[in-house]
């Protein structure tokens, strides 16, 4: 099997979706499967020093909805299956028509819908009139939730044969059992970069607000900040940014956070859950559906996103006791045991043996 892999952005861009194609690679390399990476020249933070795969090539993209001229040079003909990760970009659908005149197999990761509400306009168009051709060129569908995968059969009913459900996975063989008895910080660690779907200046004009001894860590820098929230950051000692960090750094401040905060209003998966999960770490998020899903609620507190909510749930979870965290942090690493490498290989491999 060779695979040809489509995203907007790969490591060492940090999020999500980088995570999430990353992680799949150690899918493929299992699974004996031979691949390559195509990325556009998405503009993002990159951290200096860091390795790039060999097999990732990144293609010159132009416009926001990433325009690839020479796609066409992409040796297509060399593949047997073709993977595109998210369908909001003038990239995705070229690649999906592409690889439908080619003949080729192929597989759409939608990673939901957008996160954000830059350029409005050109997304509401491009979904109005470019993803259902998408889907109806597409062999197979891969969501990460069921509640991802209602979402699409209430727009698209004729996708009901190729859809599935495969989620993250999350590798906790080479996590020692020890720390599930560690001593934490007191710090809360926000993980993440400053898009618009992240409630940031919630997060920071509440912390402001919060009777609490614990600190706040976020890994922002100040341009994804807003004014207002710049000027609570520099007046409270308790708040620190961190800028973008290594992952080597990022597993540090995991293993010595108190808990993970993610004040959200939407995520395709969030893995960053699953990545304080590893470290037994509890979990303070927006109440979402998706988290409902994947989460078990044993571990978590959920909020609303609002000022007094957020204040509250914080307050509340500084009066727990070291038990009770540490109860929570062995709950969210017990549930992991769900989202195996082994269990998802499995998915993947059934997938793509329907393929051939």
């Amino acid at each position: 099997m060779k695979i040809l892999e489509f995203t907007r952005s790969y490591y060492p861009s940090i999020g999500g979706m980088e995570k999430f194609v990353s992680d799949r690679v150690k899918i493929y390399q299992a699974l004996g499967y031979q691949y390559k990476i195509f990325a556009t020249t998405h503009s993002e933070i990159q951290l200096e020093n860091s390795q790039k795969d060999i097999n990732v090539e990144y293609l010159k993209s132009l416009t926001p909805l990433k325009i690839i001229p020479k796609l066409s040079q992409c040796n297509f003909n060399d593949f047997d299956v073709i993977s595109v990760n998210q369908v909001g970009y003038h990239y995705s659908y070229a690649v999906v028509k592409l690889a439908h005149e080619l003949q080729k197999k192929i597989v759409v990761t939608p990673h939901f819908y957008f996160h954000t509400n830059r350029y409005k306009l050109f997304k509401k168009i491009f979904t109005k009139y470019f993803v259902r051709s998408i889907f109806q060129m597409a062999d197979k569908i891969i969501c990460f939730t069921e509640y991802e995968k209602k979402f699409w059969l209430n727009k698209f009913n004729f996708i009901t044969d190729k859809i599935t459900t495969i989620p993250h996975y999350c590798s906790i063989e080479n996590i020692s059992n020890n720390v599930l008895l560690k001593n934490t910080n007191d710090f809360l660690f926000y993980l993440g970069r400053g898009d618009h779907n992240k409630k940031i200046d919630l997060l920071i004009e509440a912390f402001d607000k919060c009777n609490t001894e614990l600190s706040l860590w976020m890994t922002l820098n100040e341009n994804e900040i807003s004014k207002k929230s710049l000027k609570i950051v520099h007046l409270n000692r308790r708040i620190k940014l961190l800028g973008r960090v290594t992952e080597e750094n990022k597993m540090k401040l995991l293993n010595d956070c108190a808990a993970l905060i993610l004040p959200t209003e939407f995520e395709a998966f969030g893995i960053v859950n699953f990545e304080a999960s590893k470290y037994a770490k509890p979990l303070l998020v927006s109440n979402l559906n998706l988290f409902n899903e994947i989460l078990d609620s044993r571990g978590v507190i959920y909020f609303q996103n609002s000022i007094i909510d957020l204040i509250a749930k914080i307050e509340y979870f500084s009066k727990l006791t070291e038990h009770e965290k540490q109860f929570m942090g062995k709950i969210n690493y017990e549930n992991l045991k769900k989202f195996s490498f082994s269990y998802i290989i499995k998915k993947y491999e059934l997938l793509y043996s329907n393929l051939k």
